[in-house]
């Protein structure tokens, strides 16, 4: 059987700049194990927001395919398009909450989309907001909240239509370290205690290192390397 909630199968994808062609991604094959927390590490430029795009199926690719569950997404569209975007959650570096709404309307705004009941909504901000550690902060707004708070807010925002896949580009990079730890906690919870699949991307070494489970570095659009975090950097096959 076939583990995989991510795979990418021989994916190229090229953007056209000033008339000349910018080749992005290059022959990308990758497989992201369900339950798995996936580390992609590379310089600006190396092709990781363009390869999550493809996942979010912002972009489609010029060349090979996408698959989520076994199931390829440039094949779908409309009501099996939107259903299968709500298996994925994102949260970034830059946290994208509103700032004039409170803690409380940031976190439900998708499930307000999908015209769930108020009871519903309600419990399920309060739930999320207990595992973030943040009951105390509902009725606040983002601009009187620290980054790392505002970060933990993005988190349970991702969560509340309850995704089977999450991403986070970054979702460390702008906070302290010492914040940093905690937020970090809630991810390994995340894989631990509801068995979520996570795509991380990061610059960052030890951040890497500490959170995930495999590891694949992108440079100039190509997977550079990849494989299980210990081995990858006690025995890494390529001199980059």
């Amino acid at each position: 059987m076939n583990n995989a909630m991510i795979e990418f199968r021989h994916v190229s994808k090229s953007f056209s700049r000033k008339g000349h062609p910018i080749l992005a991604l290059q022959d990308i094959n990758l497989s992201i194990e369900r339950g798995d927390i996936f580390g992609i590490i590379g310089y600006s430029g190396a092709g990781k927001s363009t390869l999550l795009r493809l996942i979010n199926r912002l972009e489609t690719p010029g060349e090979g395919e996408v698959l989520l569950n076994g199931e390829p997404l440039q094949a779908c569209s409309g009501q099996r398009l939107q259903a299968i975007k709500k298996d994925i959650g994102m949260i970034f570096q830059n946290f994208n909450l509103l700032n004039s709404k409170t803690v409380f309307h940031n976190i439900a705004i998708p499930l307000i989309l999908q015209g769930r009941d108020k009871a519903f909504i309600q419990a399920r901000v309060a739930e999320l907001l207990a595992f973030v550690d943040l009951s105390d902060k509902i009725q606040s707004y983002p601009n009187e909240l620290s980054g790392g708070q505002k970060q933990r807010i993005a988190l349970a925002r991702a969560l509340c239509v309850s995704p089977k896949f999450l991403i986070a580009d970054e979702p460390t990079s702008a906070l302290d370290v010492s914040v940093q730890l905690r937020m970090l906690q809630l991810i390994k919870e995340l894989k631990r205690e509801m068995g979520l699949t996570i795509l991380f991307i990061s610059h960052d070494m030890g951040v890497i290192y500490d959170i995930c489970d495999e590891v694949a570095v992108m440079k100039d659009g190509k997977i550079e390397e990849t494989g299980e975090k210990k081995a990858f950097f006690e025995n890494p096959k390529t001199e980059y």
